[in-house]
C-alpha cells in the first residue's frame, strides 16, 4: 500500500482504473515518493481523513464520489493534481482553481507527473 516514507511526503493516487492507478504509483514510487492509493473518491477521503499528505493525485471520474465532490467535501485540501481524460466547463473549472493546483490531461506523460509533482512539493 506504501512505499519507503521520504522526507517530501506522501502523495494520495486517487483514480478508479486499476492500471491508471498502478502505474502512477510505480512511476512516483521509482522517484522515492511515498504512494497511497485510493480507489475512488470515498476512499480518497477516508485517506484524507487519517492519513498527512502532500499531494493528490485526483481523477476526476470515479464512482461513488468523483474528483469534483472530494473537492468540495475539503475545506483546505493539500496540493491537488486534478486528472482527466474530459474537459471541465469554464464554470467548474473556475470554481475549482482555488482547491487545484495543477490540472493534467490524461493519459500523462511521465515526465509531466513528474514535474508537477515537483513543482507541488516546492
Amino acid at each position: 500500500m506504501t512505499s519507503k516514507m521520504t522526507a517530501s511526503g506522501t502523495i494520495l493516487v486517487a483514480d478508479d482504473d486499476h492500471a491508471v492507478r498502478s502505474t502512477l504509483k510505480e512511476i512516483l514510487q521509482r522517484e522515492g515518493y511515498d504512494v497511497i492509493e485510493a480507489e475512488d473518491g470515498d476512499a480518497a477521503l477516508e485517506v484524507l481523513r487519517d492519513h498527512e499528505v502532500s499531494v493528490v493525485v485526483l481523477d476526476i471520474r470515479m464512482p461513488r464520489r468523483d474528483g469534483i465532490a472530494v473537492l468540495d467535501a475539503l475545506e483546505a485540501p493539500p496540493k491537488v493534481l486534478l486528472l482527466s481524460a474530459f474537459s471541465l466547463d469554464t464554470e467548474t473549472r473556475v470554481r475549482l482553481d482555488a482547491k487545484v493546483f495543477k490540472y493534467l490531461r490524461k493519459p500523462v506523460p511521465p515526465e509531466r507527473l513528474l514535474k508537477a509533482i515537483a513543482e507541488a512539493f516546492v
